[in-house]
């Protein structure tokens, strides 16, 4: 029977401006549950049931109905397994996973995808953020059926958080690995990014995987680059044989035929929520900052502000910490105090901090970026400023989500997207109604439809995916355009196999560009190890003129003389702190200079640079020998800029939790020289209590400790 929207909506109202009499809160459930009965399935019946229960002490004695209602709508997970009769307790156990040590049911939707995946079937799941799609991971592993496993999660700042969630859980039994320089074990947890998939040499016993936000690998999603190479990971994977699970936020629909004849099943959840929302419209009258400033003064609860850029972050960030003065905890003052010292106290992150705001975009240490996420959530600080960095999977526990801006690298959001920021409002079990205050027009367009290129390689397909694909997973015209790159005599086709993600014209381009080279200039090439100025100058010349140097988003470096004065500075081995006082002289402020370094170390140093001079390795490596030329080795080098010439553990423990800084006062400690699995177990053994360390320090190192 359908919903009677007119009682619904007189329904929610009630809700929010709850009556006190008896009398009167029996009406109010009566009128709910005939919306119920309607349709339990319905959204609005989630909804209503939802704001219900945020003033669930409110009904007294008349709360049992409410559990009825939420038993009805199949929210599992909110009833008190105690009061429950002997059907509805049945019903209750038959909702939680098997193998599982911790107390946990799941709401019908999810029960249904987890037997489904007992079953062995592979699922791809459209669900809403807080529908709670990750926890059926945990009790896939949980089930004992699996002794190699696959997560492939879309940013390194999630490896972390998983990492953290599965080794409390699992780390008894599986070795969580996150870097290709690990061992593996008898049973393993791999938690990767798409570019660690494909450095790991092969997954020859992977039993079931995962790819997390599934809807990047569109290449209409955003980033065309990075969305080749998580095909290219997912290729790798589904070639094991594995059963999978692909999980994301809504989406209409997905492409699930396929040439390699893979069974896929599409479940599409749209409405199962388990926290509801409350859309704010807001007129920013007196200009944005002012109006964004008066509302955070009136709301109540964590809350998050969305922002377009980390610039617009940073504005965002300084505005508010001059219209804030409040006292903070002792582990705030101390955080503040160590970052003022190896960073600057002019630093946007650290003036924010000091006024309880956090700040957490793509140009903050991942170390940091943790930390105040991990004190948002613990309510230490109530306002979190982000970019997306922060709506791409990681959990945050806020009341309250302000969508300040609604462009993402200067395009208008998308209702997907939208959608996804919504979703970040409220918390299972801490908010049942979340808020959401939007300070422009809602997107309109419909869902979007997934297509994923490597399930249906066709001619159509970006040539840097197709070459990686085997023939017989092509159609006629894609091995005919495959076939192009094979039989061309310039590049040899395991080379440009090897170069993995770079347009396949792009690397004979560059190949022909090396050959046309006077002699005197190849010989610029022709190093090995570490080169000269000379030499580091010309690969960066081109980086920048064959391999899209100047498009890398964020780089802020517009010439490749900058970037080679910036690679060459490295070598140096300063701290942050020198690093920063040394590019005041070309910044406007120290605040500028914080944010040029770290965006350099983070974009160029520990990303494109290594892997932009791989490729012309192995492009001269084939073309200088033609001439009578030796081929240049430029491995080390490129292992040496992409760990900023330290001991790689100490960059690699930044994911961790470990800022960089803090490492390289333990390097004598837990320096393996790239032995990652021996750092950690001297980092899981170390004594802190024999250690000089400052109490923020101490804090960090703890955290770390407690989860290794």
């Amino acid at each position: 029977m359908p919903i009677d929207n007119s009682l619904a909506s007189r329904v929610r109202k009630n809700i929010s401006s709850l009556p006190t009499q008896s009398g009167e809160l029996f009406s109010l459930l009566s009128q709910l549950c005939a919306v119920v009965n309607s349709d339990p399935q319905d959204p609005v019946s989630h909804d209503l049931v939802l704001r219900a229960m945020e003033h669930r002490e409110a009904f007294g004695e008349m709360s049992s109905v409410l559990d009825g209602l939420v038993r009805n709508i199949g929210l599992f997970p909110y009833l008190d397994r105690e009061s429950l009769s002997l059907a509805d307790a049945i019903a209750y156990e038959s909702h939680r996973p098997i193998g599982f040590d911790d107390d946990i049911v799941f709401h019908r939707a999810q029960a249904h995808i987890y037997h489904l995946l007992l079953r062995g079937e592979n699922v791809a799941l459209s669900a809403p953020t807080s529908f709670g799609k990750s926890l059926i991971i945990d009790a896939i592993i949980a089930s004992g059926k699996h002794s190699h496993i696959a997560i492939v999660v879309p940013a390194l700042a999630l490896i972390d958080e998983t990492r953290r969630r599965l080794a409390s859980r699992f780390g008894n039994k599986y070795k969580i690995i996150t870097r290709t320089s690990q061992s593996p074990s008898p049973q393993n947890i791999y938690i990767l990014t798409q570019e660690r998939v494909l450095e790991f040499p092969n997954f020859d016993s992977l039993d079931f995987f995962v790819i997390d936000e599934f809807y990047k690998l569109s290449v209409d999603s955003g980033d065309k680059e990075r969305a080749i190479l998580l095909n290219n990971a997912l290729y790798k994977l589904l070639k094991t044989g594995a059963q999978f699970y692909m999980l994301g936020p809504n989406i209409d629909a997905m492409n699930t035929q396929n040439h390699m004849r893979v069974e896929l099943r599409f479940v599409k959840e749209p409405h199962y929520h388990t926290v509801a929302t409350q859309v704010h419209r807001v007129k920013a009258g007196d200009g944005e900052l002012a109006t964004l400033t008066n509302l955070c003064n009136k709301i109540e609860g964590a809350t998050i502000i969305f922002c377009k850029s980390p610039d617009r972050a940073a504005e965002v960030a300084k505005h508010l910490s001059t219209q804030r003065n409040l006292r903070l905890s002792k582990s705030l003052q101390n955080a503040i105090e160590w970052i003022d010292t190896h960073f600057h106290p002019e630093w946007h992150f650290s003036e924010a901090l000091s006024k309880g705001i956090g700040v957490h975009h793509g140009r903050i240490p991942r170390s940091l970026g943790q930390y105040v996420v991990r004190k948002f959530n613990d309510g230490e600080i109530d306002i979190l400023v982000c970019t997306s960095t922060l709506i791409e999977g990681v959990n945050t526990k806020a009341r309250n989500i302000v969508v300040f801006d609604n462009t993402i690298n200067k395009k208008r959001i998308d209702r997907f997207t939208f959608n996804n920021i919504k979703g970040r409002s409220g918390r299972m079990f801490e908010f049942f109604v979340g808020h959401v205050y939007v300070f422009h027009v809602d997107p309109q367009q419909d869902l979007p439809r997934i297509e994923i290129p490597i399930f249906s390689p066709d001619e159509s397909t970006p040539d840097s995916l197709l070459v990686q694909v085997d023939e017989k997973d092509l159609n006629d015209k894609a091995v005919e355009k495959r076939r192009r790159f094979q039989e061309q005599d310039v590049l040899p086709f395991e080379i440009i196999q090897r170069n993995n993600g770079v347009d396949p014209e792009t690397q004979i381009e560059l190949a022909i560009a090396i050959g046309e080279l006077t002699s005197n200039k190849m010989k610029l090439l022709s190093w090995k190890q570490v080169p000269n100025y000379r030499q580091l100058s010309f690969v960066c010349d081109l980086i920048y003129e064959h391999l899209d140097g100047r498009s890398v988003r964020g780089g802020s470096l517009w010439k490749s003389t900058q970037l080679a004065a910036r690679i060459n500075q490295l070598k140096n081995r300063r701290t942050l702190r020198e690093m920063i006082v040394t590019q005041r002289d070309y910044a406007d402020s120290f605040d500028e200079s914080v944010t040029s370094v770290l965006n350099f170390l983070r974009t160029w140093a520990s990303f494109h640079f290594p892997r932009k001079l791989r490729v012309i390795h192995n492009i001269q490596e084939h073309v200088l020998p033609q001439f009578g030329i030796a081929a240049g080795d430029y491995e080390l080098f490129s292992y040496l800029v992409e760990n900023w010439h330290l001991d790689p553990v100490i960059t690699a423990l930044d994911e961790y939790g470990l800022p960089v800084e803090l490492g390289r006062k333990l390097e004598r400690q837990i320096g393996t020289n790239g032995d990652f699995d021996e750092a950690i177990i001297r980092l899981k053994n170390l004594d802190i209590s024999t250690l000089k360390l400052s109490d923020f320090e101490r804090e960090l190192l703890e955290d770390v400790q407690s989860f290794l």
